[in-house]
């Protein structure tokens, strides 16, 4: 072998790979814009929001302890484990930009996770609905749970789908962008449903309300008024980060979108963690907790009330029934007095 064809096999300028599970380029070889991304993420960036989904995860998880709200709980939880891995991705991403690892962590991680949110916020408007008054609710409560979730769950097997297609085509195939661009697509449609009759429940619980011949009002309106506010904005959030990465994958990876960090952070990252710590302060058990024992004095108080009457009815009814008035007793005498006559 020639000393050209030995220094050509060692100089891995020849056969550099930028992106793939057979990439070798480094920053120490290539250039970052030769990135899928091009650009390498800000490594205090992704420390602070991994950080953050981990807040809010432990919170989520004690209000799921203190109320017993497992369903929520659990689903908030995956969803910021799933956040932190995704950012996990982007820290290996910072230390190699064209490493094939993190850009599939990444990738899929962040996509997905904003589902499990969404199956809680749909579950959760169930329960308050169920609690609040569900006469008010156009449709069965049972919708909420039955229809949307199932949506959820296919939002999220098409993106997982698409996650997993984008990385075995290594860019090649541009399927997995088009199915992940479906999951998203059919997640913000479920959404817009999911508020439009959330807004109708909303207003037509306003009214119902004021009908009520026990008025709960007084108890639960700034607690209503705080879960409403932090809960509709929650679903704001999600549904703006979801119009986001439509508008990214709708350019594909090579588009500009996709390759500004800026708009990555302000509209994928901040507005999931919003709607993380809305959803905390949004928690389901604030609600539901206060209106079950509101219930529950109403309960016994209706029964020890009904106790009561009962008992004082046994005791005098028959006291009264025999025992006459005084004008039965006057219209009596007055009788005896003409039949004297």
């Amino acid at each position: 072998m020639s000393s050209l064809e030995a220094a050509g096999q060692n100089d891995p300028s020849q056969y550099l790979v930028s992106f793939g599970p057979d990439a070798n380029c480094t920053l120490a070889l290539c250039p970052v814009e030769a990135s899928l991304q091009g650009y390498r993420p800000a490594l205090g960036v992704q420390i602070a929001f991994i950080a953050l989904f981990g807040v809010s995860m432990f919170i989520h998880l004690a209000q799921g302890i203190r109320y017993r709200t497992w369903f929520f709980a659990s689903m908030m939880a995956l969803g910021c484990i799933g956040e932190m891995i995704g950012y996990g991705g982007r820290i290996l991403l910072y230390q190699n930009p064209f490493s094939f690892d993190g850009f599939i962590i990444e990738i899929c991680c962040i996509t997905i996770s904003p589902v499990f949110f969404a199956a809680a916020i749909y579950v959760s408007l169930a329960r308050v609905t169920n609690f609040l008054g569900p006469e008010a609710c156009r449709f069965p409560v049972k919708i909420y749970v039955w229809v949307f979730v199932p949506c959820d769950i296919v939002s999220l097997i098409l993106q997982a789908v698409g996650g997993a297609l984008s990385s075995s085509s290594v860019g090649s195939d541009k399927s997995g962008e088009y199915i992940t661009l479906a999951g998203l697509a059919f997640q913000v449609f479920t959404l817009t449903v999911f508020i439009a009759m959330a807004s109708d429940y909303l207003f037509r619980y306003i009214s119902y309300r004021k009908s009520q011949q026990v008025d709960q009002r007084r108890i639960l309106s700034t607690r209503l008024e705080i879960f409403g506010v932090f809960f509709s904005a929650s679903i704001l959030f999600i549904l703006i980060r979801c119009c986001y990465r439509i508008a990214e994958l709708g350019q594909g990876y090579s588009g500009s979108i996709f390759h500004e960090e800026g708009l990555f952070i302000g509209l994928e990252s901040v507005m999931v963690i919003l709607a993380v710590f809305a959803l905390n302060i949004a928690q389901p058990g604030t609600v539901l907790s206060h209106v079950g024992k509101f219930s529950f004095v109403l309960t016994v108080a209706g029964f020890a009330f009904q106790n009561r009457t009962q008992e004082a009815y046994a005791t005098y009814g028959n006291k009264v029934e025999h025992e006459p008035s005084s004008e039965q007793k006057a219209s009596k005498g007055r009788e005896v007095t003409l039949t004297q006559e």
